[in-house]
């Protein structure tokens, strides 16, 4: 089998084959959502992912921002911000925990909750098409090599970050002699 990525003969490196498939569901997603019940307030890819997570986790488990942060690995000011947003929009509430009133769980409204059970049946016939051709034993394999790609590249992107703290910890040290 030939491969189709990398350099050389016309062929992408494997990042570009990778993006324009996510170019092309983005572009389906937008196109098979209808236009948002709240005029003025379209849902981001964030938003999306978040009242997602929210409608899959939220009865489990409480969910707080912190855990927001972790899970789409973003930094506490876009989860503060996007957070907001949703707020006013009438996505979410936040409520005060008893046991300590900084701690703040995050409630989807019934709303969002209708509204992100459509987009679940969207993504569902979406899935469907996307794997339109495949065997079972194709599909299985395909999962198994993308949480193989997702992998190496957690774990490429642990070590930047170790080497980037490493550096910064030999540079404060060098200034300090």
């Amino acid at each position: 089998m030939e491969r189709r990525t990398g350099f050389g003969d016309g062929k992408k490196p494997l990042g570009f084959e990778l993006r324009e498939i996510h170019n092309l569901i983005k572009m389906l997603i937008h196109k098979m959502h209808p236009p948002c019940a709240r005029p003025g307030t379209p849902l981001t890819q964030l938003q999306g992912g978040i009242l997602g997570y929210l409608y899959h986790h939220n009865a489990e488990e409480p969910v707080y921002q912190k855990n927001i942060e972790e899970v789409f690995r973003i930094s506490r000011a876009t989860a503060t911000n996007t957070l907001q947003v949703m707020e006013k929009n009438g996505l979410i509430i936040r409520k005060s925990q008893d046991q300590d009133a900084r701690l703040k769980r995050i409630f989807m409204t019934e709303e969002a909750c209708r509204e992100h059970m459509q987009m679940e049946k969207r993504m569902e016939a979406l899935d469907t098409h996307m794997l339109a051709g495949m065997s079972s034993a194709e599909i299985e394999q395909f999962l198994t090599l993308l949480d193989r790609v997702r992998d190496n590249l957690e774990r490429m992107n642990a070590e930047y970050d170790d080497r980037q703290r490493s550096d910064s910890l030999q540079k404060s040290d060098s200034q300090h002699k």
